[in-house]
C-alpha cells in the first residue's frame, strides 16, 4: 500500500473515532431531563390541573424507556425530547389553571 494511503487512512481514523468518542451513545442524558421535567410537573400538580399533557408526557416518556432499553436510541432520543415538551407544558397549564384558581379563590374572600 503506498504510504500517502496509509497516512490518508490513518487521518481518517484517527477522525471517526474522534468524532464517536465524543457522541453519547445512550438516551440516558433526554431521558434524565424528560424525568426531571416530569418531577416539576408533579410538583404543580400537573396530573390534575393539565391531565391531557401530564398522560401524554407519561406514555411519551414510558416508550422512550422501552426504546432505550430494546437499544433504539435515536428513537428513544426523539421520545424522551417529546415527553420532556410535553412535561413542560403540562406544567406551565397546570400552574397557569392554579394561578386563575387562587385568583378566584380571592374575590371570593377565601
Amino acid at each position: 500500500m503506498p504510504r500517502y494511503v496509509r497516512i490518508f487512512l490513518t487521518i481518517l481514523i484517527t477522525i471517526v473515532s474522534s468524532t464517536m468518542i465524543g457522541c453519547d451513545i445512550t438516551a440516558d442524558r433526554e431521558l434524565r431531563r424528560a424525568q426531571d421535567a416530569l418531577d416539576a410537573a408533579d410538583e404543580v400538580s400537573a396530573d390534575a390541573h393539565a391531565t391531557a399533557d401530564y398522560n401524554m408526557a407519561n406514555e411519551l416518556f414510558q416508550d422512550a424507556m422501552q426504546l432505550s432499553e430494546d437499544g433504539r436510541i435515536q428513537e428513544a432520543r426523539t421520545a424522551a425530547i417529546k415527553a420532556k415538551l410535553r412535561a413542560e407544558d403540562a406544567e406551565m397549564k397546570a400552574k397557569e389553571r392554579l394561578r386563575i384558581l387562587n385568583e378566584a379563590l380571592d374575590k371570593l374572600g377565601r
